[in-house]
């Protein structure tokens, strides 16, 4: 379409809103005047900015999908397992990174991704057993990630001193995150401890203030986990 075309249906687009956004009870008498075209025009801008975005997010997915499905090699099968898995879809990639094990049982990351995909899917039994073999592989890999992994799972299960056990060595190596003093407070809290489990979530804001900038709205997480957990 040519562009002065895209931008005529652009303004006609704003002109429709506008009308239906004065049909809106409450703030319709808002949506008038020259000021308020341009405001809804910016909004819309962004808006379709935003979809826009989605849908080329949304190609380039479907293109590496295919693209690492066409070849059964276990490194595709694990990269496509990985892909499917960041994306949130960890039933989808079970399969791809069970194939990309069985052919490369020496390569770790294959073996954690499996074991958080079985954890994202509500199979902590077999998480526990996969991250178990990677613990043997790599106690350390994913700088401690999956010490705290294999803590959820540990948790999940019901066996509280297992995740304190996990989550010692990971605090003892790594020194102590919000993270693993929410799940140090789980622990406790499952264990029956609730003093212990009372100060472990208490350290998570403070551990969370003592954190790098990038961080924050990850901590903010546990910081939010922590007081639901701390009082219900």
């Amino acid at each position: 379409m040519p562009p002065f075309l895209r931008l005529i249906g652009f303004f006609v687009a704003v002109v429709v809103l506008m009308n239906v956004l004065r049909q809106v009870p409450g703030i319709g008498g808002l949506f008038h005047g020259f000021f308020a075209f341009w405001i809804v025009a910016i909004l819309l801008s962004a808006a379709l900015s935003r979809l826009s975005k989605a849908g080329l997010e949304r190609h380039k997915y479907a293109r590496q999908v295919r693209e690492l499905g066409t070849v059964e090699s276990p490194h595709n099968q694990g990269k496509l397992g990985s892909l499917l898995l960041a994306s949130g879809r960890a039933k989808r990639a079970i399969p791809h990174l069970e194939r990309a094990v069985a052919g490369d049982p020496e390569t770790v990351e294959w073996h954690y991704r499996l074991g958080l995909a079985l954890l994202r899917a509500g199979r902590a039994k077999d998480a526990c057993v996969e991250l178990g073999r990677v613990l043997e592989l790599d106690d350390e890999y994913g700088y401690g990630a999956v010490q705290l992994r294999a803590a959820e799972a540990a948790l999940i299960m019901g066996d509280a001193q297992a995740a304190l056990t996990r989550l010692a060595v990971f605090e003892r190596n790594h020194g102590p995150r919000p993270e693993s003093a929410y799940w140090r407070g789980v622990a406790h809290k499952q264990a029956g401890d609730r003093a212990a489990a009372k100060q472990a979530f208490g350290e998570v804001s403070h551990l969370a203030s003592e954190g790098a900038r990038y961080q924050g709205s990850e901590n903010r997480r546990w910081i939010a986990r922590a007081a639901w957990s701390r009082w219900f």
